[in-house]
């Protein structure tokens, strides 16, 4: 039967798997079991019987990698509960998993980053004072045909915009409130208060607060400070015994790179680029940490859009024939490599020096055509081990 389940699972990997997104919701019913953990990586065709979800499940974990799309919250909560249900024979499964690829589809808007929960929904703009706006009418508020705040069962639910009530399917965030000193020319605060004021008035979108890209950075910090650090620092523990981690990383277009290049300076890479960047050093620092089991990172090096495949920033054949260091003074480089040079960036910021004893293997991928794999170009794959 293993390897009628080894024959499955490897089928299924051919599939398409960027749309397999674990939702925020599924923490809510979650109670761990072999048939609900396959349900969760939509492995549903194994739902036969008890028996052939726990076999099928060892073989997915033992033999796979699993595919984990998700915010580093949500994976982390899943993780957590399926360690603390039902004792030892549970805590097993982890144990079993050796492989992991992580990605997240839904990727939050950080505008609203952390999320106001105290009255169980974000504080948008055009919803203070109770007031109800029609959001057909917001310009740039995401709209696909159907909102209904308390819409978190339908096909039409979202993460990043609908707001349950169940404080435990969020982090938990504690900022002390602001205080502004006091104005001793004001000492009653009246100077900004406008009294005749129309108290139904709608809130215009165009008065919605704008965060530069300075606050912007600090949301993203905030979001590793109390994501994705615990997230790995939580897999980097015994619990686990993990041997492979696969993220992904992203090269952009070489107009889109000259034209950030001017217009933000300090910040080439779009934010989910920095994200993923951040998540790759911790990924490093694990497999950098001699008490934990990790022997490799492997880092998919994907175009971040169908124009950097036509006109990539980086020369993908030069990068995976001269590595991806980029610690020469190799000026024929100069430009390429963002992603990567943002990685030993910060990583340097964190006190490693040089190669940090790791080794870097190369492997170029060409494109096969097939657009139904969510794959737009040529790629790179970059497997990080220990050196000798």
């Amino acid at each position: 039967m293993a390897q009628i389940y080894d024959y499955a699972l490897r089928i299924d990997d051919d599939r398409s798997l960027r749309a397999l997104r674990i939702e925020r919701r599924n923490l809510k019913y979650f109670k761990p079991s072999a048939a609900a953990i396959l349900l969760v990586l939509h492995h549903e065709y194994f739902l036969v019987n008890r028996q052939v979800a726990r076999e099928a499940l060892e073989v997915l974990l033992k033999d796979h990698t699993v595919f984990l799309s998700c915010g580093p919250f949500v994976l982390k909560s899943l993780l957590e509960k399926i360690e603390a249900q039902n004792g030892p024979g549970r805590r097993q499964w982890l144990k079993w998993m050796k492989k992991i690829e992580l990605d997240w589809v839904t990727f939050p808007n950080l505008t609203h980053y952390p999320p106001d929960r105290e009255e169980g929904r974000d504080d948008w703009y055009w919803e203070q004072d109770e007031q109800e706006v029609d959001v057909d009418y917001l310009r740039g508020a995401q709209y696909n045909g159907h909102y209904d705040e308390y819409d978190h069962e339908g096909g039409h639910y979202d993460d990043n915009f609908y707001d349950p009530s169940d404080a435990n399917l969020y982090p938990t965030f504690q900022q002390p409130p602001a205080v502004n000193p006091p104005d001793p020319n004001d000492p009653f605060g009246f100077g900004g208060h406008y009294p005749f004021t129309d108290p139904s008035h709608h809130p215009n979108p165009d008065d919605a607060p704008s965060l530069s890209r300075e606050d912007i950075s600090t949301k993203l910090d905030l979001l590793v400070q109390m994501e994705v650090t615990p997230l790995f620092t939580y897999l980097a523990s015994p619990t686990f015994n993990l041997t492979s981690i696969t993220i992904p990383l992203y090269f952009i277009s070489r107009e889109s790179h000259h034209h950030r290049s001017l217009t933000r300076p300090g910040y080439t890479l779009p934010l989910k680029i920095r994200y993923w960047v951040q998540v790759c050093v911790h990924a490093l620092e694990v497999l950098m940490d001699d008490t934990c089991t990790l022997d490799e990172v492997v880092v998919r090096y994907l175009p971040w859009d169908i124009w950097a495949s036509m006109g990539p920033a980086d020369d993908l054949s030069r990068v995976a024939n001269m590595g991806v260091w980029f610690d020469d003074k190799d000026d024929e480089r100069e430009g390429e490599g963002e992603a990567f040079r943002a990685v030993w960036g910060a990583l340097s910021e964190k006190g490693y020096r040089g190669r940090m004893g790791l080794k870097a293997k190369i492997k170029y991928i060409k494109w096969d055509g097939n657009v139904d794999a969510f794959r737009v170009g040529d790629e790179l794959e970059v497997v990080f081990t220990k050196g000798d």
